[in-house]
């Protein structure tokens, strides 16, 4: 079997990359190892088998004469050395692993907690926002009802006014000129006064021009009936004069009927009672 050596100071095996010293005791340390050790030990000694050691026995470079095929050999103890050295590393891995899913599992779940606030507050939103939606509408209808009632207000004032000069406007048709007078009298001086008037003056003449069309249509009216009627008049003296004609032909068609059954009656009267004759259903 090869020989592995490693030096006890620092636990590693010898390679190319470091220098290897040796002490008169027969113990192999890499140089380095070595002289950090004398610097901090209390006395120089032998770090394996604490003999004193002097710099002169000290050997500071050993040179080791490898074959070929050696240096791919790996012994027992290194590949032991190198599967405790992966097995370490695997359980610090796993270790890691099970350290990074706890870490995994704990964000998750704080990741849920947080997608189910964010569903929360979502859903707080949408109720929000159809609330929102909602009395923006009620709103707007508010608006609108407020507009019309303006309007509505506006038409009545409007009507008030108009109510109010026609009150006045009738009021000067059936009054009499010192009321009339006292009326105008009222309404001051001014502007406002002239424009009043005027407004009257213009209602009167509306009025006036509307009780000439109804004058108008009413004679219109008139004369029509008054043709209707005549023409009434003229038709039912005609009718009456049919029926007279009717009454005298009907008295006539009487006359006749009484005078054919008197001359039926005679030869036709038997043992019993005699018929009533069609002149006795008149």
């Amino acid at each position: 079997m090869p020989i592995r050596a490693l030096c006890t100071i620092c636990s590693d095996f010898f390679d190319h990359s470091r220098d290897v010293a040796a002490i008169h005791c027969g113990h192999t340390f890499h140089s380095h190892c070595l002289i950090q050790w004398f610097e901090t030990a209390p006395s120089r000694t032998c770090p394996q088998c604490r003999i004193q050691v002097g710099k002169r026995t000290i050997i500071n470079k050993l040179y080791f004469d490898l074959a070929p095929e050696e240096e791919n050999v790996l012994d027992t103890e290194f590949l032991k050395n190198e599967l405790d050295n992966t097995r370490a590393l695997l359980s610090q891995k796993e270790k890691e692993k099970r350290d990074s899913q706890l870490i995994i599992d704990s964000l998750r779940d704080t990741l849920d907690e947080r997608n189910a606030t964010v569903e929360s507050l979502q859903r707080a939103l949408d109720k929000a926002e159809m609330l929102c939606s909602t009395l923006k509408k009620q709103m707007k209808y508010l608006e609108q009802q407020q507009d019309e009632a303006k309007q509505a207000r506006e038409e009545a004032r409007r009507l008030r006014s108009k109510m109010k000069n026609m009150e006045r406007i009738e009021l000067l048709l059936r009054s009499q000129r010192p009321e009339v007078e006292e009326m105008i009298r009222d309404m001051g001086v001014g502007q406002s006064a002239v424009e009043q008037l005027a407004v009257y003056c213009v209602s009167l003449k509306k009025e006036y021009e509307n009780l000439k069309e109804a004058r108008k249509a009413s004679g219109e009216l008139a004369d029509k009936l008054k043709k209707d009627l005549l023409s009434s008049r003229s038709k039912l003296q005609t009718v009456c004069s049919e029926l007279d004609q009717a009454k005298l032909e009907l008295k006539s068609s009487q006359k006749d009927l009484q005078s054919a059954d008197k001359e039926i009656a005679p030869s036709s009267y038997g043992d019993g009672e005699p018929e009533a004759s069609p002149a006795s259903l008149w």
